[in-house]
């Protein structure tokens, strides 16, 4: 099992300006095995990837990329994911985190072919539920990997993320019984609903019973923390996943 630590545990320093490149001893320090950098906290610079890069390897941490975009558009992929894929490589990362999209006008074999050039063996690439339905819905989601399930290509995998099924108006539970198959990572963390105003949550803080809901996935080999939080807070969620995951 790899731990994983989202760099949006440290928003408010993000929000500062502080590179995600400085917050790699911290991540290590914690306790997790991976830090997951998100693309909308990097400068464009291609220097601050191997920045990045460099400090996770003094740290012994694997890299994630998380892009806070959409793989498909209406007619095809997205003509920037051959740049998120090179940004990847630089990170020294073998792992590609995107949202879906839109499947409305694109076309099985050509999406198939693209697809199946793309992946060369060398990363894996996940999409995620975020809290869109255009780009999220579990009717979406579940075409979207039938499909990729039907490709054959096993470079491409589901991550869960728990509590955004509260912005989707779907059932975890639901979702979880149809894209369990498909999981191999989850994203962690919870949410609060109070007067009709969702807010993400630490594990224990939140509303969702998280403990009964991952039971349902047999097949998870990565599981990550994904809100902004206090060290102290993230630390004890990190330690509760480990009593359960060892």
């Amino acid at each position: 099992m790899k731990y994983i630590l989202n760099t949006i545990g440290f928003k408010n320093q993000l929000d500062q300006g502080v590179s995600q490149k400085d917050l790699v001893p911290s991540v290590k320090e914690m306790g997790f095995d991976v830090i997951e950098v998100r693309n909308e906290f990097l400068t464009g610079d291609e220097s601050e990837l191997v920045d990045i890069s460099k400090a996770a390897n003094e740290n012994g941490l694997d890299v994630f990329y998380s892009v806070n975009d959409v793989l498909i558009n209406d007619d095809g992929l997205n003509p920037l994911l051959d740049k998120y894929v090179n940004e990847m490589q630089i990170l020294g990362s073998d792992h590609l985190k995107m949202n879906i999209g839109r499947l409305s006008q694109v076309d099985d074999q050509a999406l198939n072919d693209r697809l199946s050039n793309l992946l060369d063996g060398n990363f894996q690439l996940k999409v995620e539920n975020n809290q869109t339905i255009q780009d999220s819905s579990l009717e979406l989601t579940k075409k979207f990997l039938d499909k990729m399930a039907s490709f054959q290509l096993s470079d491409v995998s589901y991550c869960f993320d728990i509590a955004n099924w509260a912005w989707l108006d779907a059932s975890p539970a639901d979702a979880a019984n149809l894209l369990a198959p498909y999981t191999t990572y989850l994203h962690m963390k919870n949410y609060q609903n109070s007067q009709e105003q969702l807010r993400v949550t630490s594990l224990e803080e939140g509303e969702l019973n998280w403990r009964q809901l991952i039971q349902k996935f047999d097949d998870i080999s990565e599981v990550g923390l994904e809100y902004a939080g206090d060290v102290s807070t993230i630390k004890q969620d990190l330690k509760l996943l480990k009593q359960i995951y060892g």
